[in-house]
């Protein structure tokens, strides 16, 4: 079916642009169903944070802390054995060159090279539609893995200016790479998710800005505020692509869509003020699709009922009829949208079917191809939520 749509839209193209032809574009913002739903005794989840990097400092800090509490230590022992001593000897030592007096040498502090995410401002990106925040549920998991990146590259760009002279602008690139896994698991410890959000073959390449000399460049570049800036910026990416991906997958999520409804325009010779109603008609019941689902499909309804009514005179053969090949097209399209917002996917099909068979030779633009695959996938998302 989609090597029909694709076919149509190479058909069509010339006709949807006659001046007669109005379009209504709306966004439909409707309840999404899981297409893999959880089992139905689940209504809470948890989010679990967890850093790579930030375990890896951690230890280091602690293995600081107690290098140089041992540091002290020793100091302090050698210092009370050294204080000991009687003057004499230390001035024996002193006169062989031999005074050992301790120095206390501090082990060196390490350096934060990644940044450190608070786990609870990356896990209040994840939301998962219809279920509670609490424990004894579904618990996402989100690993960020370390930071990674290659030595940055200097490079230049000649200027040449109309006079002749060259100048040049100083910059620098770096490849990097942010990954963040994420999976579901199940109160029973099953898994039903296990991804890694962010190419695991590719790296990003980061272009510093360009400078007139390369001591500005050399003064503008932070390696570690560069990090932190790009790994922050991958990680709100991937939270936000995971949140997404298992509100899909497992929550009945809101979601928008766009659709245009056709009509014709009004003339002298020909009236399609019922096709014009219907198309604003149309747009009036959309508005309501989430929030009044029920006055929404009745409203759709009459809609359809108006354009099977004109689809019924419709001349394939006659140019100057009301209702030619070229609105029929439109009009075919119109009901297909409609039967998919009123869930009749049987008839969405048998919508096709009669769209392929008949000589619609002129139509929609552009619009047919999706929603075939668009339906079958609401068709799918419907039975396995039965």
């Amino acid at each position: 079916m989609k090597h029909f749509f694709s076919f149509l839209l190479c058909l069509l193209a010339v006709g949807a642009n006659a001046q007669n032809i109005q379009r209504e574009t709306m966004q439909v913002e409707y309840i999404s169903r899981p297409s893999e739903p959880l089992p139905g005794a689940i209504s809470n989840y948890d989010v679990v944070v967890s850093q790579v990097y930030k375990d890896i400092y951690a230890d280091e800090l602690a293995q600081w802390e107690i290098d140089t509490k041992m540091a002290q230590e020793n100091y302090d022992k050698e210092m009370e054995a050294y204080n000991s001593k009687g003057t004499g000897a230390k001035l024996l030592e002193r006169a062989l060159l031999d005074e050992k007096k301790p120095s206390l040498i501090m082990p060196t502090k390490p350096v934060r090279t990644e940044k450190i995410f608070e786990a609870n401002i990356v896990g209040s990106k994840i939301n998962l539609e219809g279920m509670n925040r609490a424990a004894g549920g579904a618990v996402v998991n989100l690993e960020i893995q370390q930071f990674e990146f290659m030595p940055f590259e200097d490079q230049q760009q000649e200027i040449k200016a109309k006079d002749g002279s060259v100048s040049y602008k100083y910059y620098r690139s770096m490849q990097y790479r942010q990954l963040v896994g994420m999976s579901l698991s199940l109160p029973d410890g099953s898994v039903v998710a296990d991804e890694v959000i962010g190419d695991q073959t590719l790296y990003s390449t980061f272009t510093s800005n360009k400078y007139a000399s390369r001591s500005a460049l050399n003064k503008s570049w932070n390696q570690t505020s560069i990090n932190d800036r790009l790994s922050m910026t991958a990680v709100q990416g991937a939270s936000d692509k995971a949140n997404a991906m298992l509100n899909d997958r497992f929550c009945f999520s809101t979601k928008k869509r766009p659709m245009t409804i056709y009509h014709a325009k009004t003339t002298k010779k020909v009236d399609y003020t019922d096709l014009n109603n219907a198309a604003f008609d149309m747009e009036i019941a959309m508005e309501k699709y989430l929030t009044d689902p029920e006055t929404s499909k009745a409203g759709i309804a009459k809609c359809a009922a108006v354009w099977t009514a004109a689809l019924a005179e419709a001349d394939f053969d006659n140019k100057k009829a009301r209702i030619d090949a070229k609105v029929a097209g439109l009009l075919y399209i119109n009901l297909i949208n409609a039967n998919i917002w009123l869930e009749e996917y049987d008839q969405v099909d048998k919508l096709f079917d009669e769209m392929r068979r008949v000589p619609t030779k002129r139509g929609a633009e552009g619009t047919a191809e999706g929603l075939d695959t668009f339906s079958e996938e609401q068709r799918r998302r419907k039975e396995v939520n039965s």
